[in-house]
């Protein structure tokens, strides 16, 4: 399995895993399943539904992170997905010209918010200066 294929697994387990970014979830719908030797032709299937305020990790990744006073404090660099059903978390890329002297900060995915009325990623309360003074990210070694 490439590297790009192992990310574009975890980035669909994200999309499936963002409680922070749905405030309010859509009933599942349960559609009946085709008839099987190992299932009973009664047993159904549920599909989860997505909210309709929830968004593609493509969406998300590479969206500039503002603050309350509408100032460019980061942006979104790749979302680290729990393969246990954790937390998924946001690395931003902090402070940096053209990619030189940036460095990776993590935040709990669950902490940004869409704001609709200026249709971008917003983390309140969040300056250059205090998302710089946070410790630094690291990826893990690749196994």
């Amino acid at each position: 399995m490439t590297h790009s294929s192992i990310r574009r697994a975890l980035l669909t387990a994200a999309i499936v895993s963002l409680p922070g970014l749905a405030l309010a979830q859509a009933p599942s719908t349960t559609t009946p399943a085709a008839p099987s030797v190992a299932a009973p032709p009664s047993t159904t299937v549920t599909t989860p539904t997505p909210a309709a305020t929830a968004r593609r990790a493509s969406q998300i990744i590479g969206a500039n992170i503002i603050n309350e006073e509408n100032r460019n404090v980061g942006e979104v660099h790749d979302l680290m997905v729990d393969a246990a059903g954790g937390a998924t978390i946001a690395v931003l890329s902090v402070g940096g010209f053209l990619g030189m002297g940036e460095r990776y900060i993590a935040i709990p995915l669950s902490d940004l918010r869409w704001n609709g009325e200026r249709e971008r990623w917003m983390l309140p309360g969040a300056t250059v200066d205090s998302l710089k003074a946070r410790p630094a990210f690291t990826y893990p070694e690749r196994r």
